[in-house]
């Protein structure tokens, strides 16, 4: 004998439909913790990304996920190596470092990675799911936060978790080789980074706690600002400089031709100790410059450890070429590897004119 049927009260029917609706909207998204603790409600189809971050950029087209992207920081554009290596960034809008939510939303951005935190929250209060990052670590040295970005891209893009578990691993071998070769004992070397991502001149460098300064770390140096305030870029006065007298200096990003200018024709910075004995050097410049979380991050550590432990033997020209072909795809001639390690465009040219 068949029991009777329970009947479901009207209310109750149309509660349960509606939960069924909300567990269906809730597969659609998912939480993601971003480098600043914040958990971030996120479409799991995302389609159209304002990456407003040179490194998620970067790590996004390394990943495969290039086609996601409809926009980027401004910045981000002013290297012209960005359209030779993929050439689909040309349709990439080019957004200012404090986008603002309505151009934003116009442009139908349903996720925002972004590295100018503070403004964070004015997009959210707009509904937009912003992912924030950085270069530095908040809470303390950058050792584990240099894998933040990949890992959440992972996250939220399942098809590049294999490509950010490789650059992962590939930067952690990478380190450990160097320690191996070189030992982790830190010198009293002081080497002080510019900072050419924008044009601030060569007082803009990083403090404590941030990426540069770990790379440093393990090439068995120390950033001479390392005591400085890395949430507000320091500036270096002239007189600081002097003080400083850095054993050596580092000057990256697509204005570092300008910048390089700029120490010649100042009578304070050219006359530094490491000027007048040739110790000042370039940072390449492939997507981005190498000094930031990226695809390139293993070749700047090799390039870093080799300029300070003559022992650590490097090969500029086999290493660029490799990473960049398994990265990007793309084949560099001898000209091209050159160029970049130098911040110059294809051409040989400064990618900044003024």
């Amino acid at each position: 004998m068949k029991k009777p049927m329970k009947l479901i009260p009207l209310a109750l029917a149309f509660a349960t439909l509606a939960g069924c609706g909300n567990g269906e909207a809730q597969s659609d998204t998912i939480k993601v913790t971003d480098m600043e603790g914040t958990e971030v409600i996120v479409p799991k189809n995302v389609k159209k990304v304002a990456a407003i971050s040179q490194s998620a950029t970067d790590m996004m087209i390394a990943f495969g996920l290039g086609s996601k992207i409809t926009g980027t920081y401004r910045s981000f554009t002013y290297n012209t190596w960005v359209k030779e290596l993929y050439p689909a960034a040309a349709n990439y809008k080019a957004y200012s470092y404090s986008v603002s939510a309505e151009e934003l939303l116009s442009d139908g951005i349903d996720l925002v990675i972004i590295q100018d935190t503070e403004t964070a929250p004015a997009l959210r209060q707009a509904g937009l799911p912003v992912i924030g990052v950085h270069q530095y670590s908040p809470t303390g040295a950058f050792d584990d936060e240099v894998y933040d970005l990949p890992k959440i891209l992972a996250q939220i893009f399942p098809e590049a978790k294999q490509k950010a578990d490789a650059w992962i691993d590939e930067v952690k071998g990478t380190i450990q080789d160097i320690k191996s070769k070189i030992g982790d004992v830190n010198s009293e070397k002081a080497v002080y980074y510019v900072n050419g991502e924008k044009s601030k001149g060569l007082y803009y460098s990083d403090g404590g706690n941030s990426m540069i300064s770990r790379i440093y770390d393990v090439a068995n140096v120390r950033l001479a600002t390392e005591k400085y305030e890395v949430l507000n870029v320091h500036k270096v006065s002239d007189e600081e400089m002097v003080k400083l007298n850095p054993c050596a200096m580092m000057i990256g990003g697509s204005y570092q031709t300008n910048l390089f200018q700029s120490l010649a024709e100042s009578p304070v910075w050219s006359a530094l100790d490491c000027n007048k004995e040739g110790r000042v050097y370039h940072i390449p410049v492939c997507m981005q410059g190498i000094e930031n979380v990226g695809a390139e991050t293993s070749l700047m550590l090799k390039y870093t450890a080799s300029l300070f432990n003559p022992s650590y033997e490097f090969d500029m020209n086999a290493e660029m070429k490799s990473t960049i072909k398994k990265w990007f795809g793309y084949d560099l001639t001898d000209s091209d590897v050159e160029n970049m390690s130098k911040g110059l465009s294809k051409t040989g040219e400064n990618m900044i004119n003024g």
